[in-house]
């Protein structure tokens, strides 16, 4: 996919589904069509792969927030030894910073449905749908179930595709002691 090998639970998912929506009440979650009629990973990836800029030269964007440039992505040249690629959050906007969220595809679905129950327990996104905690921002504490990632993230694996101010600096920091 984009002249990178293609994870292989991503290709699975691909086969069965084709693409994805999840939608909230405030929001929702796109994973981007692939079939005979369209091919939204190579649209999504292509777009922003022109020049070398990190962090969509060595990604390949596989999900999004609707109408904003929020993306997640896999990172090819950090597989492990099955094809597995660690999952990336990566917010486009001026700010440019990208959030390492899961050693793999299968680890960023699991961290994924685990915040859509705490949003389901969440007594204000009940009453009114206003989240009281963003993903992945604000469940630093969940990503770290995933022992493979906080290793890659403590081994430095992903300092080149990363650009974090302080604040975000400091949730890597959470990431890396919870």
């Amino acid at each position: 996919m984009a002249g990178h090998p293609f994870d292989p639970v991503l290709a699975t998912v691909y086969r069965r589904m084709g693409g994805l929506r999840i939608a909230g009440k405030e929001g929702e979650f796109l994973l981007h069509r692939l079939d005979d009629q369209v091919d939204g990973l190579t649209l999504a990836t292509g777009a922003r792969r022109r020049g070398a800029q990190e962090p969509f030269h060595s990604s390949v964007a596989f999900g999004c927030i609707p109408d904003l440039a929020y993306y997640y992505a896999v990172v090819p040249k950090l597989a492990d030894e099955q094809g597995l690629q660690p999952v990336i959050y990566v917010n486009a906007y001026m700010e440019r910073y990208v959030l390492p969220v899961a050693s793999s595809v299968d680890f960023f679905f699991d961290t994924l449905s685990r915040y859509f129950e705490i949003l389901v327990e969440d007594e204000g996104y009940r009453l009114d749908g206003m989240r009281g905690v963003e993903f992945p921002t604000g469940v630093p504490e969940l990503i770290a179930r995933d022992r493979r990632l906080v290793e890659l993230i403590v081994a430095g694996r992903f300092d080149f595709i990363m650009n974090l101010g302080d604040e975000y600096q400091e949730w890597l920091d959470r990431v890396r002691s919870a």
